[in-house]
């Protein structure tokens, strides 16, 4: 679940897959998501696929993610940059784990943070490792219970960390803070 751009680095994504894809027939890759932001990239990523002779990779363009994400048994993001990724979110919200590399918050998204406690909710990989890639790839394939796990733990720490009400405090209390450190009067609304 990606936008089709060179930052999200499916390139490597693609290697990683074609990789694991040797050794582990089963799998399938979707790319999931708008490919119209840089129609040249992705028009390169489709021909790498095709010079790879990898089988079993689908562009979908933009959809629902809700028709697809059920199917999946986990999602992988390749982002050489990144802040807090969503796609990881939303499949924690389908309980699906996720391969990711290190970028951003996928460490503390993957294996908590803080107090969380809760274990890993998926595998953490070097930017552009296609080794680790798609070594991760054939982990979650192998083993599906603990793959399974994983979800339900990325599920927890869905629902323990990142639900709107905390983003919402979260909002609240840098404002605050923002506020006092300028001396500015603060107040709360009725709705909050």
């Amino acid at each position: 679940i990606v936008r089709v751009t060179p930052i999200k680095d499916i390139k490597t994504l693609i290697q990683g897959f074609h990789l694991a894809k040797q050794s582990m027939k089963i799998l399938r890759l979707w790319i999931m998501g708008p490919d119209n932001e840089d129609e040249e990239y992705a028009e390169e990523c489709r021909q790498y696929v095709e010079y790879l002779g990898v089988k079993d990779v689908i562009f979908t363009g933009r959809i629902n993610t809700l028709e697809y994400i059920g199917k999946m048994d986990f999602t992988i993001l390749t982002s050489i940059s990144e802040g807090q990724p969503l796609t990881i979110l939303e499949g924690y919200a389908a309980h699906k784990p996720a391969i990711a590399t290190d970028v951003g918050n996928c460490r503390g998204l993957l294996y908590g943070e803080g107090s969380d406690t809760l274990g890993n909710a998926g595998i953490l990989t070097h930017v552009m490792s296609v080794e680790e890639i798609a070594a991760a790839m054939i982990d979650m394939a192998l083993h599906r219970h603990r793959t399974q796990e994983m979800g339900e733990i990325g599920y927890q720490r869905l629902l323990t960390k990142y639900t709107l009400l905390q983003m919402w405090e979260a909002y609240r209390d840098v404002y605050r803070t923002v506020g006092e450190e300028l001396e500015l009067p603060w107040q709360e609304s009725e709705s909050s």
